[in-house]
């Protein structure tokens, strides 16, 4: 009689483990890493992310800002975190594409060791060019570089950053020629365009907009292949008779490895009805970035595309990692 009693008594205890074991989530605090030091454009938008997501999912969420190494230390710290949905990350195409090619040892591969939550804002940058350069347009700029070879130098913010990038995708999609001057940032280059110093820059639309505005440069186009919402007069590169010019820049929110499905989908589901709320819009247009809602699918897609886009396009420089 009291094995028969016993027995029912263990395995209802047996049952219950599971489900005391399977908290609901979130239970607590969640930290977002950004990789980058506090107060700029990556920390700005992994702010904005924050706060979407402590506002829609009810519990804390804080900004780590863990720096150094081209945002490799942070990365690689969530890369090794424990997929549990409580240590998540701003991700950018610099973070997760850029870097793991650029230095020998990152500590993590950017797409296949991060789970694909969700994009959040996306941005683009412009073609500009010192006024004292004789064109108008990019046919103009092609002609231009095609009848003046190894004349024009474009600046950049440094070897392998997004606006190298764009130069090197430019040259391959045109056929022409423009030598590649690094800077250590992009305002330094900025400066020397303003001067003729160098004749061509592919900068952040954020960085150059000033700039534009005040007559200190001129710009041909915006490199998203669809006209910028923020800028409408200008045209895109596309559109200006150069097919398949696109080098998405994008803010995401992505976490380890194995984060289980439910917690994806949840935050996901969070983040994509914040893009929804006009304060946002506007504290991201106050940033030159519009809102860049997707699922963790079209997210991952995205990741696996411009993973193979960046690869040529670095191996096109002959940059060997660091």
């Amino acid at each position: 009689m009291i094995r028969r009693r016993a027995l029912p008594a263990l395995g209802a205890s047996l049952l219950a483990m599971p489900a005391l074991a399977q908290a609901p989530w979130p239970a607590r605090q969640i930290r977002l890493v950004v990789p980058y030091p506090p107060g700029g454009a990556s920390d700005i938008a992994g702010r904005l992310q924050a706060q979407v997501l402590q506002e829609g999912l009810g519990v804390p969420v804080v900004v780590d800002n863990r720096a150094g190494a081209g945002g490799t230390i942070g990365t690689a710290h969530v890369a090794q975190s424990a997929p549990d949905g409580y240590t998540i990350m701003m991700a950018s195409p610099s973070s997760h594409l850029g870097a793991p090619l650029l230095f020998k040892t990152p500590g993590y591969e950017g797409v296949d060791d991060f789970t694909a939550i969700a994009t959040f804002a996306t941005g683009t940058a412009m073609v500009c060019v010192t006024n004292s350069l004789p064109v108008r347009n990019i046919q103009e700029l092609i002609a231009y570089a095609r009848a003046n070879p190894g004349k024009l130098n474009y600046g950049s913010a440094g070897a392998g950053g997004a606006n190298h990038m764009l130069g090197v995708l430019f040259m391959q999609r045109t056929g022409v020629e423009l030598t590649h001057v690094p800077y250590r940032g992009a305002a330094p280059a900025l400066a020397d365009l303003i001067s003729g110093n160098i004749q061509v820059v592919f900068d952040s639309f954020s960085g150059v907009i000033p700039a534009v505005r005040a007559g200190q440069v001129r710009a041909l186009a915006v490199t998203n292949p669809t006209r910028w919402p923020l800028a409408p007069e200008f045209p895109t590169v596309q559109e200006q008779g150069v097919p398949d010019y696109d080098l998405p820049s994008f803010s995401a929110v992505m976490g380890p490895r194995g984060i289980p499905e439910p917690i994806v989908a949840r935050m996901n589901s969070v983040i994509n009805e914040g893009l929804k709320n006009p304060q946002l819009v506007e504290r991201l247009a106050a940033n030159g970035n519009a809102p860049f809602p997707s699922t963790p699918a079209e997210f991952g897609t995205l990741m696996r595309t411009q993973r193979a886009l960046w690869q040529g396009l670095v191996r096109a420089t002959g940059l060997q990692p660091e």
